[in-house]
C-alpha cells in the first residue's frame, strides 16, 4: 500500500499546486497504449501513432494507414474521455468513450474506462454491462473489479461489493479499493471485517486526521453513529483544524443521541464554520439545532447565510419561517414559508418537513386573515402528512414509526426532520465519493493552470482526430465509399470546423453518396468562403432541386446566365426552378440551351416534357414527350407521363392507351397500373378497373390511392362489405384525406351503419372546412 500513502497525503495539509502539464500527465496516463515509451507524455504518444498512419498512408499502404487512422481515433478520443472525467464533464465523457469504442469494440482499457464515466454519469446499467464484458475478456483485471464492486456498492448489493472489491485488492493492493471494501462490510453489518481491515490500512499507511476522518465518514455512511465519533474525535486530536471533521463529529452526535446532542453539536457546527463559513451544509444544520435551542437570533443569521449560499436550496426556508412564527413576525414567515414550498423539488422525500412547512404556512396565513389561502395550504399539509403515514405503514419493518400530530413539530420529530435535512448532502456526498473515488482536492491555483492547459492539450488533439478522419474520409472517397467518406468527413469538421477543404470534401463525398440534404450545409458554408467555386455552386443547386427548395436553387445558380454551363441534368433543374418560381423568360432561355446542346437526345425531351407538365403547358408537354418516343421508343415513362397528361385534359381512353404502352415496356408496374384503372374508372369501366386495383394494392400494400380507388369501384359495383374494408385500409394509410370519409359515410349507411356515417360524414366536413380555411389563408397572404 505504498502508493496509498502518497494518494492520501493531501489530507494531512495544503496541497502543493503540481505542474499542469503533470496534472494532464495524471489524467491521461490510464490511455497509453503499446506504441509508448516509458518516457512518453500522452501528447508523445498520440502525435507517435499519428505520424505512423501518416507515414503507411504516404508510402501507399492503405490498409496499414487506416488501421493506425482508427487506432489513433480511438486513442485520441479515450484520451479526452478520460481528461472529462477527470473534470467532472460525464456527459462529454461518455461521448468520447462510446466514440472510442465504435473504433476499438474489445479493448479492455476502454471498456473500464466508458464504464466509469457512464457510472459517474449515474447510468449503473449501461456501466455494468460494459465492465462485465471487460472482465469477461480478461478476468484479472484489478480496475474492472474495483468498478464492478462499487456499481454493486451503489445498487445495494452488498455482498456482490465485497466480491469484487476483495478481487481488486488481491490483485492490486491500494487504498482506494480498500476503502470501499469497508464501506461495503459495513454496509453489509460486517463490524469486525471493518475494523480489522482499517486496522491493516493505518498500520500501512501510519495515523493521519485525513485517515480517520474517512474512517468517519465511512461508518456515518453505513449509520454507525459511535464508532463514527470515535475516528472523527481522533482526527480533531491529531488536527484541530481538518476540513469538516467538526461539522461531521455534530452530525454523527445528533444520529446517536437526538435532541439531547443540540447543545454540543451546535458547538462542533459553531467551530467547523468559523473556519470555514460558507458550508451550506452545516451553516442549515446550525440553524436547525439553533431553532430547537429557541436562539432565535441565532438562528436566523445561520438560516440566511444558507440562503445566500444556496438560494435555490428549500431546507433553510422552512426553518426561517418557524423562526418567524415563534417570534411573532407572521408576514415575514409567510413570505419564507411560501418560499419554501415553491422551492422544493421533490416533495416525496421529505414528506413530514413538507407536511409541516404547509401548517406552519396554513396557520400564518390564518393570522392574517386570508382564510381562503390558509385552508387550501391546511390541505396540502393533511396531503403530505397522510402520504407519510401511508410510507410508515409500508415500512413498518424497515424504520420505526414517528409520531404525527395536527404538523407541530414535536422533539424527536425535529431531530428526525433534521437528519432528513442532513441526509440527502450526505447521500449525495456518499453517492459521489463511491461513484468518483476519494477526492484530490486541487488548489484554485492548480484548477486555474488545469484548465489552460487542458485547452490547450483539447486544442492538440482536436487537431490531430480531424486531421485522421479527413484522410480516412479521403481514403474512402478514392474508394467510392461515399457515404462512409461523408462520415468521415463530417466527423472532421466536428472536430476542427476550419480545416481546409473540409466541407467541400464533405459535401462531395455527401452528394456522391445521393445524401443531398446532409450536403447542403458543408457546400453552404464552402460556397460563402469561395463563392467563385463553379463546381460546388453547381452541387448546390442540385442539391437545393432535389430538396424542391427551387427559390434557392434558382438564387444559386443565378451567376451562370451569361455563360450557362453544358451539365443536362443542371440546365434542367435550373430551368424547372425558374418554372417554379414563375420566371419563365428565364426558363425559356435555359431550356433553349438545354435543347440546342441535346437536340437528339430523348432523355433530354422527356425532362422537358415533365417541366412543361408541371407548367400545366400541355401541348408543349406532349409535344416533347412524342419527340422523345419518336427518338427512342424504348424510352421507359415517356408513355407514362404521357398518360398523366391526358388525364389531366379529361382524355381517357388516349390516357389508357398510352398506360398500356408503358406497361408493355415495364410489365406489372404497380403506379402504370393504378393510373390505368383511374382512367378505366373515369370511362366508366369499373370491373376492368377493380381488376387491375386488386392487383395494384396486393403488390403495392401502402398504396393510399390505390385503395381508395378500390373501394370506391367496388361500392359502384354494389360489393359494400369490401368497398368498407379497401376505404378504412385508405383511411390507416391517410387519416387527413378527405373523400376517404366522404366514400365511407356512403358505405356505412349502405350497410346499415347509420352513426358511423354520420361521424365519417362529420369528419368530412371538418377536413373540407379546413383546407378552404388553410387555402384563404394561403391566398390572403399570397403577394401579387
Amino acid at each position: 500500500m505504498r502508493s496509498a500513502r502518497k494518494q492520501l497525503a493531501g489530507f494531512d495539509g495544503p496541497l502543493k499546486p503540481l505542474p499542469a502539464i503533470l496534472v494532464l500527465v495524471a489524467a491521461l496516463a490510464v490511455a497509453l497504449v503499446p506504441l509508448a515509451r516509458a518516457a512518453d507524455s500522452p501528447g508523445e504518444t498520440l502525435k507517435r501513432q499519428f505520424e505512423a498512419a501518416k507515414a503507411f498512408l504516404d508510402a501507399g499502404d492503405l490498409l496499414q494507414a487506416e488501421s493506425h487512422f482508427r487506432q489513433t481515433l480511438a486513442l485520441g478520443l479515450r484520451q479526452l474521455g478520460n481528461l472529462s472525467i477527470s473534470e467532472g464533464q460525464y456527459e462529454q465523457a461518455t461521448r468520447y468513450l462510446d466514440d472510442a469504442l465504435k473504433l476499438k469494440p474489445d479493448d479492455v482499457e476502454t471498456q473500464a474506462d466508458a464504464a466509469i464515466a457512464w457510472f459517474r454519469r449515474g447510468d449503473l446499467k449501461k456501466a455494468k454491462v460494459l465492465i462485465k464484458t471487460a472482465l469477461a475478456s480478461q478476468p484479472n483485471h484489478a480496475r474492472a473489479h474495483n468498478i464492478l464492486g462499487r456499481i454493486n456498492l451503489s445498487q445495494g448489493d452488498f455482498e456482490g461489493a465485497i466480491k469484487e472489491l476483495k478481487a481488486a485488492v488481491a490483485l492490486q493492493d491500494d487504498f482506494e479499493t480498500a476503502y470501499f471494501l469497508g464501506i461495503a462490510y459495513l454496509k453489509a453489518k460486517k463490524l469486525a471485517e471493518t475494523s480489522a481491515l482499517f486496522a491493516k490500512i493505518q498500520s500501512s499507511m501510519g495515523e493521519s486526521a485525513a485517515l480517520h476522518v474517512l474512517f468517519g465518514r465511512a461508518y456515518t455512511i453505513a449509520h454507525f453513529p459511535e464508532p463514527a465519533m470515535a475516528e472523527f474525535r481522533r482526527a480533531l486530536k491529531l488536527d484541530p483544524k481538518y476540513p469538516r471533521a467538526h461539522g461531521l463529529l455534530g452530525y454523527a452526535y445528533l444520529e446517536q443521541f437526538g435532541e439531547e446532542a443540540y447543545p454540543q453539536a451546535r458547538e462542533e457546527f459553531e467551530k467547523e464554520l468559523k473556519r470555514q463559513p460558507d458550508q451550506y451544509y452545516f451553516l442549515t444544520l446550525l440553524g436547525i439545532a439553533t431553532v430547537a435551542l429557541r436562539d432565535f437570533p441565532a438562528a436566523e443569521t445561520a438560516l440566511l447565510h444558507a440562503s445566500r449560499v444556496r438560494p435555490e436550496e428549500a431546507s433553510p426556508y422552512l426553518y426561517l419561517g418557524e423562526t418567524y412564527v415563534e417570534t411573532n413576525r407572521i408576514k415575514e414567515a409567510v413570505e419564507a414559508l411560501e418560499k419554501y414550498v415553491s422551492l422544493v423539488s421533490h416533495p416525496e422525500e421529505m414528506l413530514r418537513e413538507v407536511s409541516r412547512g404547509y401548517y406552519l404556512l396554513g396557520q400564518s396565513l390564518l393570522r392574517l386573515g386570508r382564510g381562503e389561502e390558509a385552508k387550501k395550504a391546511l390541505a396540502r399539509s393533511q396531503q403530505y402528512r397522510e402520504a407519510k403515514f401511508k410510507y410508515d405503514q409500508e415500512h413498518i419493518f424497515e424504520e420505526k414509526q414517528s409520531s404525527e400530530d395536527d404538523g407541530e413539530s414535536r422533539a424527536s420529530d425535529r431531530i428526525a426532520g433534521l437528519l432528513e435535512a442532513g441526509s440527502p448532502e450526505e447521500k449525495q456526498a456518499a453517492q459521489a465519493m463511491i461513484q468518483r473515488g476519494l477526492p484530490a482536492a486541487p488548489t484554485v491555483q492548480q484548477s486555474a493552470a488545469e484548465t489552460k492547459e487542458t485547452l490547450q492539450y483539447r486544442a492538440f488533439v482536436a487537431d490531430i482526430l480531424a486531421s485522421s478522419y479527413n484522410d480516412l474520409g479521403a481514403m474512402h472517397a478514392k474508394d467510392s465509399k461515399f457515404a462512409d467518406a461523408a462520415e468521415f468527413f463530417k466527423q472532421a469538421a466536428s472536430w476542427k470546423s476550419d480545416l481546409p477543404g473540409v466541407d467541400r470534401n464533405w459535401g462531395l463525398a455527401s452528394f456522391r453518396a445521393k445524401l443531398y440534404s446532409d450536403a447542403i450545409p458543408p457546400l453552404e458554408r464552402q460556397l460563402t468562403a469561395h463563392p467563385d467555386d463553379s463546381f460546388v455552386r453547381q452541387l448546390l443547386g442540385l442539391c437545393y432541386f432535389t430538396a424542391d427548395n427551387y427559390p434557392r436553387t434558382a438564387q444559386v445558380l443565378r451567376p451562370f446566365l451569361e455563360n450557362p454551363p453544358d451539365d443536362a441534368g443542371l440546365l434542367y433543374a435550373w430551368g424547372v426552378a425558374l418554372v417554379r418560381t414563375r420566371q419563365s423568360d428565364l426558363a425559356a432561355r435555359i431550356f433553349r440551351r438545354l435543347l440546342e446542346q441535346n437536340a437528339n437526345n430523348p432523355e433530354i425531351h422527356l425532362l422537358l416534357g415533365q417541366a412543361y407538365a408541371r407548367q400545366e403547358d400541355y401541348p408543349n408537354a406532349l409535344s416533347e414527350l412524342r419527340t422523345a418516343l419518336h427518338l427512342d421508343p424504348q424510352l421507359l415513362k415517356a408513355h407514362y407521363y404521357a398518360g398523366l397528361v391526358l388525364l389531366h385534359q379529361s382524355e381517357f381512353e388516349s390516357a389508357a392507351q398510352e398506360f398500356r404502352a408503358e406497361l408493355e415496356l415495364h410489365p406489372a408496374d404497380p403506379v402504370t397500373s393504378y393510373h390505368l384503372a383511374f382512367a378505366l374508372l373515369s370511362q366508366g369501366r369499373v370491373e376492368q378497373a377493380v381488376t387491375l386495383l386488386c392487383e395494384v394494392v396486393k403488390a403495392r400494400p401502402d398504396y393510399e390511392f390505390a385503395y381508395f380507388e378500390l373501394g370506391r369501384a367496388l361500392l359502384q359495383l354494389g360489393d359494400v362489405a369490401r368497398a368498407i374494408e379497401n376505404l378504412e385500409t385508405a383511411k390507416k394509410l391517410s387519416p387527413d384525406h378527405d373523400a376517404t370519409y366522404y366514400q365511407l359515410s356512403q358505405a356505412y349507411r349502405r350497410a346499415g351503419r347509420v352513426q358511423e356515417a354520420e361521424e365519417a360524414l362529420a369528419t368530412y366536413r371538418k377536413l373540407i372546412e379546413g383546407s378552404r380555411l388553410k387555402k384563404r389563408e394561403s391566398l390572403e397572404t399570397e403577394k401579387p
